[in-house]
């Protein structure tokens, strides 16, 4: 959990988000011939995402959200309860939901013992308005897993921020030209960045050696 945002393990968000998607398919009534049609999607895609295979990306998400007249927040596993889009009239590609907004995906940041983080525009991410998050990351390596921040999961980073001891950061080592995320706490000009896995050591560097690019203020986990 990061500043009230909550997204689950692997299991049970590819749980909810499989049921949510077989719930509003089942609702409308259509055939899966139909609502590959009606979403401009191919059968084989379609039944991934029906058995929880995969789960549809930002477009088909879109085109899936549009044709069964239900919430991208709802797909998405945000809102509890249906709530259905007041008209089934597709909504222009640049209107988001009042429920919802963009991030950019920003790059590949180091969850191990430090990379070179990737800054590389990767497209945007649909996510619910309470988290509020500048922009995405992708994760690389294990070095978080014990704060359930897993290899291929997506953190959301806030670049507005009171530093908080023992919140997870994105973090530069400047003299490195590393980045990673870990576990702060602050000691005077010193810092420690701590993984959150036995099998990697913590790091004690000084305040002037490293820039905070960011608060992890949510994750959400891959589900392949």
């Amino acid at each position: 959990m990061y500043n009230g945002i909550t997204l689950s393990r692997k299991e049970f968000t590819m749980d909810i988000r499989t049921k949510r998607l077989n719930e509003a398919f089942h609702a409308s009534g259509l055939s899966q011939s139909e609502l590959c049609e009606k979403a401009n999607i191919n059968k084989g895609a379609l039944s991934s995402y029906l058995s929880g295979r995969y789960f549809p990306k930002q477009i088909a998400l879109e085109k899936l959200s549009s044709a069964l007249n239900v919430s991208i927040s709802y797909l998405m596993g945000f809102d509890d309860s249906s709530q259905k889009k007041a008209t089934s009239r597709p909504l222009p590609s640049n209107i988001i939901l009042p429920s919802a907004h963009k991030l950019p995906i920003m790059g590949t940041i180091c969850a191990g013992d430090g990379v070179v983080c990737e800054d590389d525009y990767q497209g945007t991410f649909i996510v619910d308005i309470d988290v509020k998050a500048d922009y995405c990351l992708k994760v690389h390596g294990d070095s978080m897993i014990g704060a359930n921040i897993y290899d291929g999961d997506i953190v959301f980073i806030s670049k507005s921020y009171d530093f908080v001891q023992d919140q997870i950061y994105a973090i530069e080592r400047l003299d490195y030209n590393e980045a990673s995320l870990k576990r702060v706490t602050q000691d005077g000009d010193t810092l420690i960045l701590n993984p959150c896995n036995p099998e990697y050591h913590a790091m004690v560097t000084d305040y002037e050696e490293v820039r905070i690019i960011g608060r992890c203020v949510g994750v959400l986990h891959k589900y392949v």
